[in-house]
């Protein structure tokens, strides 16, 4: 593992065990790796993203996030509906700037790059 590996496996765990919630989704839904596509989709939006903030939002999206609330289907929520969670909840989950950035990047990156069926 290199070092930045190990921060954001560290990091997940610290922001997985600030989040006090309860709530879970009664209805999983898919968790989608960031590929190239992915990278290449929010380069259009952020030209400074990398595949490591999608893979450390990623890692945000399925530790954090989804440990408190359940997995929500990512495609289902408008982007304004994710920039507005994200602003609200990245507080609470005391995510650092750099992990809020990542998190948004996963998210836009992944709606970006939905397909008609998952609207």
């Amino acid at each position: 593992m290199t070092i930045s590996k190990i921060t954001i496996v560290a990091l997940s765990a610290i922001i997985m065990t600030a989040c006090g919630s309860s709530k879970k989704s009664s209805t999983p839904a898919p968790s989608i790796i960031p590929g190239e596509a992915q990278l290449t989709a929010i380069k259009a939006k952020y030209p400074d993203a990398t595949t490591e903030q999608l893979n450390e939002g990623y890692s945000i999206y399925t530790g954090a996030c989804t440990n408190c609330h359940g997995q929500k289907n990512i495609f289902k929520r408008s982007e304004a509906s994710w920039l507005h969670e994200i602003d609200d909840m990245s507080p609470k989950a005391k995510l650092t700037a750099a992990q809020k950035d990542a998190l948004t990047k996963y998210i836009l990156a992944m709606k970006a790059t939905q397909t008609p069926e998952a609207k």
